[in-house]
């Protein structure tokens, strides 16, 4: 039996474009952590810069690292189908985008290639199209959610019958216990909901 399209206790199939998305994702995170170390290699090798200049600096870029650090697994989370991480990503691109977009100004301003900021901007905002405009990337990780999820009338396999539910698939029907939809009726056996009751089977 198939819930959201797909069969019972199958994965769904990843689509081409949540492949494409992900690893623009993570790319962003590659470009960020990228960046920091080149920034800080390079503030090392000055010998202009005061103590409290250079602390500042560091700090600011721990965070930007970690910053791009949880970008980049974030990457691998929606490859993996993840709902709240497809979501999170979507929070997170826009803010990349004017992350990349302010360190562009900034290099351009230094008279350097902005490297770093271009593709981070390029990237993020490749990867928030990718995962929302295709309706076979939205519908990966909304199906996903429902998949796993039976209807309220079946029983789940190896769990005891209670009176007044239908059997699992494949489960032998017990006296007093309605059909499943499309099951036989038994003699002696109720009706299921919504079929009319015959002259020998109670109605359920």
């Amino acid at each position: 039996m198939s819930y959201g399209g797909t069969p019972a206790g199958q994965e769904m199939e990843r689509p081409q474009v949540v492949e494409i998305g992900a690893s623009l994702v993570a790319i962003v995170g590659v470009f960020g952590v990228g960046r920091v170390a080149y920034g800080v290699v390079m503030n090392l090798a000055q010998d202009d810069w005061s103590g409290g200049a250079r602390a500042v600096f560091l700090v600011l870029n721990s965070i930007v690292l970690l910053f791009s650090a949880f970008i980049l697994a974030l990457g691998y989370q929606v490859r993996q189908g993840r709902m709240w991480a497809w979501i999170v990503s979507l929070v997170m691109m826009p803010l990349s985008i004017l992350f990349g977009g302010l360190m562009l100004l900034i290099t351009v301003a230094g008279k350097s290639v902005p490297w770093a900021g271009t593709g981070i901007v390029l990237a993020a905002a490749a990867a928030m199209l990718i995962l929302t405009a295709p309706r076979t990337a939205r519908d990966y990780f909304t199906r996903k959610m429902g998949q796993a999820r039976p209807p309220a009338w079946a029983g789940v396999p190896g769990q005891p019958w209670m009176p007044g539910q239908p059997p699992a698939p494949g489960q032998p029907w017990m006296p007093g216990q309605p059909p499943a939809p499309g099951q036989p009726w038994v003699p002696g056996q109720p009706s299921a909901p919504g079929q009319p009751s015959g002259p020998t089977n109670p109605p359920a």
